[in-house]
């Protein structure tokens, strides 16, 4: 199933082991000689995804750690263990994680920047040239858009790293780093595939630029850079084009394409998610494997740890009651989102009582959908979204709801689309603020788990109020009691408005003397 570029990826996995100015990627051998083949440059280009398919981006750290704690999920385990953590919202600025995190993303980007001053030399087909640096181009600036969302202000490199004595970079404002984004995508729409990767969610691609638009072009237009009409209207363009080309629909049972990422199968006939990291092996198990941790530390509850059972699963991430409350019991989005059961060591499923709702686990990635044996305890095969096409739908709702203060028959059409797919009813006759409010809970329902719950709540100016919400929640009579359940309260209590962005790593302020910590940290 893996296309060149992720054939090769885990071939450039080991890069994540050293700190960014050490190492420059691919110095096993002179760039100068490397970049001199198509082949060459596949290769390298194979390097910029594996980026997103570490352990510290997509694998575990940037997707859950980071951004999978929010008003909807939280983290499982009692309090104390998210002291000074990062998912307990208790962290520093000297918080490994987050260090992790910011140096694999800045990896990605210097194995970019390479690619894009070397492939000139390189001997092919123009046409194939011209795709590879476009993918590089949007990888690069994708990249650089998950340093912002998360940091708030950041360095924007656009070259290479040449010269320890001039790699020192200041942040550039978030509306002007978000600015450049936009036009270093819009650049590459001509650039990358538009036919041979459409049924490769794999693969950066036309639909994919426009889709990756819409959603920066939402964040620069809300909170705190308030871009307002304009983004919110280049936004829904980007989303039409997408819905105009008839390259993606919904599949029509909201399980399978959950199934299809956990045991890496495409689905070619609705083309559901658009653009998915992959992950693939079981680690030492097999030989060949990537650092991906998808349904092993998010995921349903699985207690068999043997190399031939069904997994294992640790449960960290739970949907809270907000999140529970959003769902009519008709929806059939409710059980895939906070699984009905648990597996326990001998692979048997164990159902919960009807009052046993925050006992549930996430649901969306289950490792007994896995296809590879044997299994790993901790690493696994299991594929991460980065954007499906649901999302698309609901970025288009939001936009046109936004940029006209009214629901337009389009944005009603692209709501009702989704909700038609989950079973519930269509939405008519709403005020712009009820349909607001609509939209953002219909992206809760839809896209809980899958890391943009939180960048959600910031651009829409409602992060802290979300927070505190979930709090308050807490003392219902519902939630329950026992250690594992005090984590969202305390989660909440720490809450406070700094934790909108990340702090700038401390180690990164030592070596970059330009960067200024985030003003609130």
């Amino acid at each position: 199933m893996k296309n060149i570029p992720f054939i090769l990826l885990f071939l450039f996995t080991w890069g994540a082991c050293s700190d960014f100015l050490d190492t420059r990627a691919y110095d096993f051998v002179s760039p100068e000689d490397f970049y001199q083949t198509e082949n060459d440059a596949q290769m390298a280009l194979a390097g910029v995804y594996s980026a997103l398919a570490t352990e510290d981006v997509y694998g575990n750290r940037y997707s859950c750690m980071i951004s999978n704690v929010d008003d909807l999920s939280f983290y499982v385990r009692p309090s104390t263990q998210t002291v000074s953590r990062v998912f307990g919202n208790d962290h520093n600025t000297s918080d490994t994680d987050i260090y992790n995190a910011w140096t694999a993303i800045y990896k990605g980007i210097e194995s970019a920047n390479i690619l894009l001053e070397r492939i000139e030399n390189s001997k092919m087909e123009e046409t194939v040239k011209r795709r590879i640096i476009g993918e590089a181009k949007f990888l690069r600036a994708y990249l650089h858009f998950l340093a912002v969302q998360a940091w708030k202000e950041v360095p924007i490199r656009k070259e290479s790293f040449k010269d320890v004595a001039k790699s020192a970079l200041p942040s550039t404002p978030q509306a002007d780093a978000l600015d450049w984004i936009i036009r270093e995508m819009e650049e590459t729409l001509p650039m990358v595939d538009d036919q041979a990767y459409d049924r490769s969610p794999s693969h950066v691609k036309k639909s994919v630029v426009e889709g990756v638009l819409a959603r920066v072009c939402l964040t620069r237009a809300g909170y705190p850079t308030n871009g307002g009409k304009p983004y919110f209207e280049k936004a829904a363009t980007y989303a039409k084009s997408v819905k105009d080309s008839h390259k993606h629909s919904l599949n029509p049972d909201v399980y399978e394409m959950w199934k299809r990422m956990a045991s890496d199968r495409y689905d070619t006939e609705y083309n559901e998610s658009m653009w998915e990291v992959e992950f693939i092996g079981a680690r030492e198990l097999d030989g060949n494997w990537t650092n991906g941790r998808i349904g092993n530390v998010i995921g349903n509850i699985q207690k068999n740890g043997s190399t031939e059972g069904l997994g294992y699963s640790y449960w960290f991430y739970g949907g809270s009651l907000i999140l529970w409350d959003l769902f009519d019991s008709n929806d059939k989005r409710r059980d895939l989102t906070m699984a009905p059961y648990q597996i326990n060591n001998k692979d048997q499923y164990v159902y919960w009582k009807n009052n046993q709702i925050v006992q549930r686990a996430c649901g969306k990635y289950r490792r007994e959908w896995e296809t590879i044996k044997p299994r790993h305890k901790n690493y696994t095969q299991e594929n991460y979204p980065i954007i499906r096409y649901a999302d698309l739908l609901l970025m288009l709702a939001e936009a046109e709801n936004e940029a006209n203060q009214s629901p337009t028959p389009l944005a009603y059409e692209a709501i009702n689309t989704v909700r038609e797919r989950a079973g519930i009813e269509p939405l008519s006759g709403l005020s712009y603020a009820a349909f607001q409010q609509e939209v953002r809970d219909e992206r809760g329902r839809e896209l809980c788990f899958e890391s943009l719950r939180r960048y959600d709540l910031v651009r829409w100016g409602i992060y802290t109020d979300a927070i505190q919400a979930l709090g308050a929640v807490t003392y219902d009579s519902r939630w329950p009691g026992g250690s594992n359940y005090s984590t969202a309260r305390a989660f909440a209590e720490r809450t406070q408005k700094k934790h909108e962005y990340l702090p700038i790593p401390l180690k990164e302020l030592a070596i970059n003397t330009e960067l200024k910590q985030n003003p609130l940290w």
